[in-house]
């Protein structure tokens, strides 16, 4: 492992948050050269301005670098959103280590030679994450948010947390994993975790790593909620709708994490029948291949009565004629939904 820290930032017009992300990058101190890449998607605001100033000092050796070094880099251009900009940064990262952070968020000092000593502590892990703060737009400290070990099936079902600004990745997990997917523009972060947790070994640290700032127009704000259960309903697809990727998983864990799901979330449910009935129906699917096909139909008929759809419908009626039939019918689904690109929901 080399001592190449990557970061990403994407942004746009960010002005009057992106000077304290920059700052919190660039003044990390340890033994370890930062490679800190800002791609910025043509802001019309003071951002480039901000971007231009720190080169300016870093070239002129103005900046007080407590590190081994740093590599500068910066573009401002129409991108494709917000992933399409991580991955452009991630396709000419140096480091071994890489992470993103988002212009209205920044780093706690020594947030970097922590992490670095712990994966260099760990060498078979690929994924580290810690706590965070949550701040407001004046900076104001509202709480410590802490998240705890887990893995895969435990965090779907959220019982637990990851804090996007307080998440490490290893460059070799990445290259095996895949980029972000650039069609997700609120959980690509969690379609990525999602797709690390099921193949590799991840540590959490009790150790707040960074600021997430909750401000009116974040991406993560309450005005923002049906997209996000839009994304979420994809990943919940994606990642529950058996495959045979998915045969190495107990079915029993998957439906008590599931079951858990929709009882934490049932008050959010009901105002939302689609989610509901989606819910019930990857439950009931669970329960099928797991070869209880009583409380399958139950929940297959709970879909239909709470959303009527076709899909839910067809369904119930497919579930009748039996495991084994059930199974081949969504393998064939999935090779028709890969080669039409996009998914049937």
């Amino acid at each position: 492992m080399n001592d190449i820290v990557t970061i990403v930032t994407p942004s746009y017009n960010q002005g009057q948050f992106i000077e304290e992300t920059i700052n919190s990058v660039l003044s990390q101190e340890g033994d370890f050269f930062i490679q800190y890449i800002i791609a910025d998607g043509g802001s019309t605001d003071n951002s480039v301005e901000i971007i231009k100033k720190y080169e300016k000092l870093l070239k002129e050796e103005k900046y007080p670098v407590r590190c081994k070094g740093i590599e500068y880099i910066w573009w401002s251009r129409k991108d494709r959103g917000q992933s399409h900009a991580i991955n452009q940064g991630f396709k000419i990262a140096k480091g071994d280590i890489l992470a993103w952070i988002n212009s209205d968020d920044y780093y706690e000092p020594g947030a970097f030679d922590f992490v670095l000593k712990k994966f260099k502590e760990n060498p078979e892990v690929d994924f580290i994450y810690g706590d965070v703060y949550i701040v407001d737009q004046n900076k104001k400290r509202k709480e410590l948010s802490r998240s705890k070990q887990g893995g895969f099936d435990s965090f779907f079902a959220e019982k637990y947390t990851i804090h996007q600004p307080s998440t490490f990745y290893t460059k070799r997990i990445i290259e095996k994993v895949g980029l972000l997917d650039e069609n997700l523009h609120y959980f690509m972060d969690r379609d990525l975790w999602f797709r690390i947790l099921k193949i590799t070994k991840s540590l959490y640290f009790q150790k707040p790593l960074s600021n997430f700032r909750i401000w009116e127009n974040s991406k993560t704000s309450p005005y923002q909620e049906k997209r996000v259960l839009h994304e979420k309903k994809t990943l919940l697809n994606n990642f529950y709708l058996i495959d045979n990727d998915v045969k190495a998983y107990s079915y029993e864990s998957m439906i008590e994490d599931l079951e858990y799901l929709i009882r934490k979330c049932k008050e959010m449910l009901q105002e939302y029948p689609y989610i509901h009935a989606l819910y019930l129906r990857h439950l009931g699917t669970m329960k099928l291949l797991s070869g209880y096909r009583k409380e399958s139909l139950t929940y297959f008929e709970l879909s239909i009565k709470i959303y009527p759809s076709i899909r839910n419908i067809l369904t119930f009626l497919s579930s009748l004629l039996g495991r084994r039939f059930y199974w081949y019918l969504l393998c064939l689904k999935r090779k028709i939904r890969n080669l039409l690109t996009k998914t049937w929901i």
